[in-house]
């Protein structure tokens, strides 16, 4: 595993949980949590990426 891919492994991790966390508070379909998971597809399609060119 590349340096990149384990910045983007703990950033996703991270990503994750803030989102669970926002969606257990306000609901899965808030503004909020809806953000957090576009971020989250966006780091998910660099590591797929990264992971099909190697």
């Amino acid at each position: 595993m590349t340096e990149l891919q384990e910045r983007l492994d703990i950033a996703i991790e991270q990503l994750r949980g803030q989102m669970v966390a926002l969606g257990t508070e306000y609901g899965f379909l808030h503004p909020e949590v809806q953000q957090c998971s576009r971020e989250l597809d966006e780091l998910l399609l660099q590591y797929y990426a990264i992971q099909r060119k190697q």
